[in-house]
């Protein structure tokens, strides 16, 4: 049984490069309709942490599995965003925000970009507790959200 205390080790031995994906998740725009980009950068950190298997469906949206366990884990974020407004009215740069030692500001940070980058991370370290046996973990990165909203 891996302990609370060794996942969480190993996840703050990733934030460098967690906070990294994130903020150039947020330096693309990405609005509905107009997220390739940034599901390409979402692949490129898959295929660099060792994902099995990346699909990218005719709708656009990304699948990344590790693992072939008989305990499915699926998550999902949402990877569109909605358009910056009046950039005059952000305190930061929307695309370049701001990242200290407790937070990272940007479009997309919160709404999910930033629950993409933990998820892509959290399948990097099934892997390397060799977890793979026993879980399969599905992270799907969905795009146009804003637009489907409703339906």
């Amino acid at each position: 049984m891996i302990s609370f205390e060794k996942i969480i080790e190993k996840a703050e031995s990733y934030k460098e490069d967690i906070s990294k994906f994130l903020r150039d998740m947020i330096a693309i725009p990405s609005e509905s309709c107009d997220e390739e980009k940034v599901i390409l950068r979402i692949k490129e950190e898959m295929e660099k942490v060792g994902f099995d298997e990346i699909t990218i469906d005719p709708m656009g949206n990304i699948i990344g599995r590790i693992g072939k366990g008989k305990h499915l884990i699926a998550m999902d974020a949402h990877i569109d965003t909605v358009g910056i407004g009046d950039i005059n009215l952000w305190q930061y740069d929307p695309y370049l925000g701001y990242e200290d030692d407790n937070i990272i500001i940007g479009r997309g940070g919160s709404d999910q970009e930033g629950g993409m980058a933990s998820m892509v991370y959290a399948a990097k370290i099934i892997k390397d507790l060799n977890l793979e046996e026993d879980y399969t973990l599905l992270i799907v990165g969905s795009v146009q959200e804003e637009d489907c909203d409703g339906l």
